[in-house]
């Protein structure tokens, strides 16, 4: 007997004694995965309710095999154990296959993920193509060939059976276009996401069977337990980032991987760049002189394809890769939520002194109150947050450690099981505020002109007196073809950006003013029941397809 079956032969010794599965696991090499699966294989076993006959019926066969032995006796005397033993091993291998169905099949919870952290406004559809859109809700189950997405300033989070994790942002649609798994935490996992952003928590692959793919227009990401980001863009590209683990990404034939804080571009039709360590920038633009910004004291170059609609003021968020020259490359440039300077980059540690370190080739300045993760040395890859101080200089507020960061570790939801779509419930009305009652008017324009008057409150960015403008609040503006102060009037009453969203299309799309629209929701009835109402009364619609590309608002109007 070899040391694997000595070790299997232990374990189910100790299941027979009554030690929990998870201190029997734990005894167990922890680099012998199949030997662990084999051990939850006898321990589900052992759990199940074996097949039983109702004792009438058991009595009955019971009588019919005595029966046929008395007989078969008298005659065939000889014959009489043979038969038994083929009745009986029959009855064993149909016992055996049952069994095996019910081991071996993949666990309910694993096909489906549950939608939880849900924020705004989002919603599931059956297919791509069906526009089948429902309000969805907290804990609701998403299925193979469902898809989520999420509107402006909401977000959604998929959580599988074993624990890992999709977050999309705002803004997001993800097909599921695979979803299983089997016994031992094996998840197969392939999305496909349309638009938007998304982050990712993968736990650790444990079988080779197991896989967690990201298809996109431009490329697809297959990792084996990590934390990384995918951002898609119909017209720049997609832009791959990993915060911890491993990514490869493919295109055209070419594939790269991506390491603990480096990041990559995808562009349609082209293969990966090579990757490189990332930067992320919030803070105004200083200067702007062709592709050459100055963005929170830091130099960017900003292809001309990035830069239309933005101007000098203008608070933005820039997200990149640093080239090996040392440029600051950006890939994505956005309007900034909040007047908040916020300046990180990535990179390897090249030397530690007792005032200044270098890190990715750049010197940063660290002090008494630089908060420095464990205990870093030279060649470790970090994420470095950073000031500009007067001189130019850059002061390092955190050193933080990549490689060594935890890896995601497996919380599995077990509210994932099979079970009908939850019937739509209320949104709750937007904390902090109480419910608008807006003043209904008769007009009969889809799209109305009049603006309420705001009632601002000071916690709502974009609502206090100032000259800066919300972003969202522009995109919505310029996508319903309204003003700015009509948008943020709502806004500042309560409502998300993605109620504004979804009642302007609900508007449109029933005919009603959307004063009536808000009237419905300020009345009580959520968003699910107000769309069932107004389609009940109006022509449906084809739902507002995601524009090709994104508006690049005018801040200035």
């Amino acid at each position: 007997m070899d040391q694997t079956d000595s070790l299997l032969e232990e374990a189910l010794r100790q299941l027979d004694s009554g030690q929990p599965l998870d201190q029997v696991l734990a005894s167990l090499p922890p680099d012998n995965h199949e030997l662990a699966s084999l051990v939850q294989t006898a321990a589900a076993i052992r759990n199940l309710d074996h097949p039983r006959l109702q004792p009438a019926s058991a009595h009955a066969q019971r009588q019919r095999v005595l029966n046929t032995a008395k007989k078969g006796q008298a005659t065939h005397r000889s014959l009489k154990w043979p038969r038994m033993a083929t009745s009986l091993g029959l009855a064993g291998v149909a016992l055996l296959a049952l069994l095996a169905v019910l081991v071996f099949r993949a666990p309910a919870s694993a096909r489906a993920a549950t939608l939880t952290d849900v924020q705004g406004v989002v919603e599931v559809a059956s297919s791509p193509e069906a526009g089948d859109w429902t309000i969805a809700t907290e804990g609701q189950s998403i299925h193979q060939g469902e898809v989520v997405r999420t509107r402006p300033d909401s977000s959604a989070r998929l959580v599988y059976f074993e624990g890992s994790q999709t977050l999309l942002e705002a803004d997001s649609a993800v097909l599921i276009e695979a979803l299983s798994g089997s016994w031992g935490k094996v998840l197969k996992v392939q999305l496909r996401q349309l638009y938007g952003q998304t982050d990712h928590r993968v736990v650790p692959f444990q079988n080779k069977n197991a896989f967690y793919r990201v298809e996109t227009p431009a490329g697809m990401a297959e990792v084996h337990g990590t934390v990384f980001g995918v951002d898609v863009d119909p017209t720049d590209g997609v832009y791959y980032s990993v915060d911890h683990g491993k990514v490869a990404v493919s295109q055209q034939g070419a594939t790269v991987f991506l390491t603990a804080g480096q990041a990559t571009l995808v562009e349609p039709q082209s293969t990966p760049e090579d990757p490189s360590y990332a930067f992320y920038i919030q803070g105004p633009i200083e200067s702007m002189e062709g592709e050459s910004w100055v963005v929170g004291g830091t130099p960017v170059t900003v292809a001309s394809s990035l830069t239309t609609g933005f101007q000098p003021g203008d608070w933005v968020v820039i997200r990149g890769r640093i080239l090996p020259d040392g440029t600051y490359l950006a890939d994505r440039v956005t309007y900034a939520k909040n007047e908040q300077v916020k300046l990180r980059f990535t990179g390897v540690i090249e030397s530690i002194g007792d005032s200044s370190w270098i890190i990715g080739g750049k010197t940063v300045l660290v002090n008494h109150e630089t908060e420095i993760d464990g205990d870093l040395s030279v060649g470790d890859v970090v994420s470095v947050n950073y000031l500009i101080q007067p001189d130019g200089s850059w002061l390092a507020k955190e050193i933080e450690a990549l490689e060594n960061e935890e890896h995601p570790t497996p919380t599995p939801t077990s509210t994932a099981e099979e079970s009908p779509t939850p019937e739509e419930s209320e949104t709750p009305t937007p904390e902090g505020s109480e419910a608008p009652t807006p003043e209904i008017t008769e007009t009969p324009e889809a799209t109305p002109t009049l603006t309420p008057e705001p009632t601002l409150e000071s916690n709502r960015a974009g609502c206090e007196n100032g000259t800066w403008q919300h972003p969202e609040g522009l995109k919505l503006a310029a996508r319903w073809g309204v003003s700015y102060n009509e948008i943020m009037s709502w806004f500042c009453q309560g409502y998300g950006f993605g109620e504004i969203d979804l009642a302007y299309e609900l508007a449109i799309q029933s005919g009603k003013p959307v004063t009536e629209v808000f009237a419905m929701r300020a009345s009580g009835m959520g968003w699910g029941n107000i769309k069932k109402a107004l389609e009940a009364q109006s022509t449906a619609q084809p739902p507002r397809e995601k524009p090709t590309q994104k508006p690049k608002p005018n801040k200035k109007p």
